[in-house]
């Protein structure tokens, strides 16, 4: 079976001379870690990262296997991940992959398009739609109920020009 990983950050930079690394988590909650020993990956290395402090926007931490700064150069850049089985969920909860593919409707239930992708440009995240729609939708303006993941489906509250 094919692992399905959810990647949680990127390693951008080594910190110091000690093997510390300066990691841009990809989520504003770098602080569970120690929720995901033996879960953390670097390719297909299972990492143990001890997170440190924050610096900036970044995080920084020791990885269990590195204790020097040439050690750690090889996976800078590298991107770590988790199963997504070993993410806890709650049953409100989902992830950005999850919306792919799911047809939006506006107030009136006509079709505005698919969500083709979710980006963040700086101030939240915009829903890109396939089709003749052309704005972004804020997913700020979207409540929990406008979204029914089981059908794949998100009703908005409000209608938009096409």
């Amino acid at each position: 079976m094919t692992k399905k990983k959810v990647f949680l950050g990127k390693i951008t930079s080594t910190h110091g001379v000690k093997g510390l690394l300066k990691i841009q988590f990809y989520n504003n909650n770098s602080e569970n870690l120690k929720n995901y020993t033996n879960k953390i990956y670097i390719d297909d290395l299972q990492v143990n990262l001890e997170r440190k402090f924050d610096k900036g926007k970044l995080t920084i931490c020791q990885i269990d296997r590195f204790e020097s700064k040439e050690e750690v150069s090889n996976i800078l850049g590298k991107e770590l991940w988790i199963e997504e089985s070993s993410l806890e969920k709650k049953s409100d909860e989902y992830f950005h992959r999850d919306l792919i593919n799911t047809k939006v409707f506006d107030k009136d239930n006509k079709l505005l398009g698919i969500v083709s992708a979710i980006h963040n440009f700086g101030a939240g995240d915009l829903l890109e739609l396939n089709g003749k729609f052309k704005y972004m939708i804020r997913f700020y303006d979207l409540e929990k109920e406008d979204i029914d993941l089981k059908n794949k489906i998100i009703r908005l509250s409000q209608n938009y020009e096409i």
